[in-house]
């Protein structure tokens, strides 16, 4: 699960999936952008 959410295929703050896709980096769901 860490590999995931430092990959970018879970949202760094709630930890749900966020497109299928890996990025590299840590990033959030459009949910949790929308609180910060």
């Amino acid at each position: 699960m860490t590999d995931a959410l430092l990959d970018g295929l879970l949202c760094e703050s709630c930890g749900d999936l966020i497109d299928g896709e890996t990025t590299g980096y840590p990033r959030k769901c459009d949910d949790c952008e929308e609180e910060y």
